[in-house]
């Protein structure tokens, strides 16, 4: 997918899921732009379920758009291609770099067209505090949607792109109901022990800033409103080592894949 093609869903999509309630306001900082698509408001109570959901959606769109991305062109460029002694995980390296960029392009013009959008309408201003959510925002999220993406196209090469996309979905929908139902299990909003542990290791919730701390107080008094330690450095390890095994189980895939016993639909 060009980069440009890319550009345009992005700004379709950053549009579409604009949080209206920020044109009520007299004057909105960037900060709040941006931390309402980090699940600003959402709660770990079946009720916020809608909320998630309409702020999960430019995540999801860009999962259905790459999602068989690198599989298509590693089973279209079949054994014809491979056998010129084309090295495969330099290819596939490439190709995983492509995702990322496009993952990191398609964020920044999500909030560069809800920006453009509220200040059309209210004030806007760039506050200092803004500019490290914008890169703990590209960071994590870019992480996220490269390990999601990757997960389905290697789970693609091995099966089809629609086995690879339902079974990343399921373990993702599996991994939004746990977190759901923690509420109820939850006494006097007292987030310990057990509990925050299965929250660190939850992969959605490490999407949740609300849920976050940080170790610059001014951001932290923004997004830690169950005041727990859960640093957002911890996310961006935690996504990237999700990515580096992706990526290495990646590279064995497509060395290993033999295309002659592995004939499978394409597209």
């Amino acid at each position: 997918m060009k980069i440009l093609k890319n550009m345009l869903i992005a700004v379709f999509v950053g549009i579409v899921c604009i949080e209206t309630g920020l044109f009520d306001l007299k004057s909105v900082s960037l900060s709040q732009i941006i931390l309402s698509d980090t699940f600003n408001g959402v709660d770990f109570f079946p009720q916020y379920i809608s909320m998630f959901t309409l702020q999960y959606m430019p995540l999801f769109f860009f999962q259905i758009f790459f999602a068989t991305y690198i599989y298509k062109h590693f089973c279209s460029a079949s054994v014809y291609f491979f056998s010129r002694n084309i090295n495969r995980k330099k290819w596939f390296l490439g190709e995983v770099l492509k995702i990322y960029v496009n993952a990191v392009v398609y964020l920044v013009i999500i909030c560069l067209a809800q920006t453009i959008v509220i200040k059309l309408f209210t004030k806007c201003t760039i506050d200092k505090d803004s500019i490290v959510i914008v890169l703990y925002y590209v960071l994590i999220y870019s992480l996220y949607l490269l390990v999601t993406t990757l997960a389905i196209n290697i789970i693609s090469i091995f099966f089809t792109g629609s086995v690879g996309f339902i079974s990343v979905q399921s373990i993702i929908l599996l991994s939004i109901s746990v977190f759901f139902l923690l509420g109820n299990y939850i006494k006097d909003n007292l987030i310990t022990g057990k509990i925050l542990v299965i929250i660190k290791g939850n992969i959605i919730a490490n999407l949740i800033f609300p849920f976050h701390s940080c170790n610059i107080k001014k951001i932290s008094d923004l997004i830690n409103i169950k005041n727990i330690d859960f640093d957002l450095n911890f996310s961006i390890a935690y996504f990237f080592i999700l990515s580096i095994c992706i990526v290495v189980i990646g590279c064995v895939v497509v060395e290993k894949h033999e295309f002659v016993t592995n004939s499978k639909e394409v597209g």
